[in-house]
């Protein structure tokens, strides 16, 4: 099976890093949910700020205890809940309230932050060989950016943890991302298409018609409250369905045979400078070479299977999201589902 390095994958991971277009992160602009045309929004940090406050809830009978990587790791229900803000019902104007109290007094240990998952088509594929409930057809290799498939193929995925999600639905925690594949040529990686995630599915682009900061950063427009990832400016924003229905008022999402329409809001890239994350690379599928690297810290969040956020009317509601490593196809072979789940995205002039 062909492999790269650890050093190797953080090179690539550094050098096809985002730039992320949002909203500012302002508290006296009002939170992301509200009806204007401008508002403050959560900004992607490191995964401790949401455990901060956090509480983790284990069954009914169980109190919950504070939130720390080595009980995430210790989780292993899918009922488990990372309660983010300590409490049992989510709350928009709370949760606002509570983000700045935690970046006034804290901001430098919890920096703008994306994680990047570095994997070639072969480790992918040994991936998705696990999953039972999924079989992937042997022309399923990542079409329209492949035509053939090599297993040297490459995907990086950056992930984004936010706060809070305040849109049309509203929940604790956040995972949005995006996916870059790259193919090797001539002795080195050239880019060839991405997929942007929104919602529960996404959009794809070739890389030649990809908004980029120069060569190789691609922008990414951060849709206002719902953090959803789209590959440029548009003026009014973007008409999203989303499955389920909203209830007014107290904006929670019922898994219902419904959809809802509502539109995302992204930022103009001229008004607001595209921010540079720093970059952490994920030890999956492969460790860091030395036993004291940070990086380990990072498996201990993957490994919970709970909800990043408080569970409301429990299945009925749609709650705080899985982890990465928890959705599926999505993580363990990205070509495929980019092929499956992902639509063109066509220039807007």
């Amino acid at each position: 099976m062909p492999t790269l390095t650890w050093d190797e994958r953080n090179d690539l991971a550094q050098q096809f890093s985002p730039r992320l277009v949002l909203f500012p992160e302002q508290q006296n602009l009002g939170r992301p949910g509200l009806d204007a045309k401008i508002t403050g929004d959560y900004h992607p940090r490191t995964v401790e700020l949401l455990l901060t406050r956090g509480t983790i809830q284990s069954g009914f009978l169980q109190s919950p205890r504070p939130a720390t990587l080595d009980r995430l790791a210790a989780c292993k229900s899918e009922s488990d809940q990372l309660l983010i803000r300590g409490k049992h019902l989510p709350s928009r104007n709370d949760a606002w309230r509570t983000y700045f109290d935690l970046l006034n007094t804290g901001a430098p240990q919890f920096p703008l932050t994306t994680y990047a998952r570095v994997q070639t088509r072969a480790e992918a594929n040994a991936r998705a060989a696990e999953l039972t409930n999924e079989k992937i057809a042997r022309g399923e290799i990542g079409r329209p950016f492949f035509t053939d498939a090599r297993d040297d193929d490459l995907a990086i995925q950056y992930w984004f943890c936010y706060f809070y999600d305040d849109w049309a639905n509203q929940h604790e925690g956040d995972w949005e991302g995006i996916c870059i594949f790259l193919r090797h040529d001539e002795k080195k990686y050239r880019a060839v298409g991405a997929s942007y995630y929104a919602h529960e599915t996404g959009k794809r682009r070739h890389w030649a018609e990809v908004e980029r900061e120069s060569d190789d950063h691609p922008r990414v427009f951060v849709a206002a409250g719902s953090h959803a990832s789209y590959f440029q400016y548009v003026d009014g924003g973007y008409l999203t369905t989303v499955p389920g229905f909203i209830i007014p008022f107290i904006a929670i999402r019922l898994n219902v045979n419904f959809s809802t329409n509502k539109f995302d809001r992204v930022p103009n890239h001229r008004d607001y400078k595209p921010l540079e994350p720093r970059v952490e690379l994920l030890p999956d599928p492969i460790e860091p070479p030395g036993k004291n690297d940070p990086a380990f810290e990072h498996q201990k969040w993957l490994a919970f299977r709970g909800s990043w956020g408080v569970k409301f009317l429990g299945k009925l509601g749609h709650a705080g999201p899985t982890g990465p490593s928890h959705k599926g196809l999505k993580w363990h072979n990205p070509f495929v589902w980019m092929e499956r789940h992902c639509t063109p995205d066509f220039l807007v002039y």
